[in-house]
């Protein structure tokens, strides 16, 4: 978590409240969400549209 809130420059209490599901993430933290994870946002959405999320 430590390592993810650096990436995306955020302390890493917030990642484990996203993780954890007590934080709902804006769309810019959600690109950079992506993009610290290697995926793609555009594919990521199409995914959880999929799932009805």
């Amino acid at each position: 978590m430590r390592a993810m809130g650096e990436r995306i420059n955020e302390p890493h209490s917030v990642i484990q409240k996203v993780e954890s599901n007590q934080r709902k993430l804006d769309i810019f933290q959600f690109v950079q969400y992506c993009e610290a994870l290697g995926l793609d946002p555009s594919e990521t959405l199409k995914v959880l549209k999929g799932n009805n999320i």
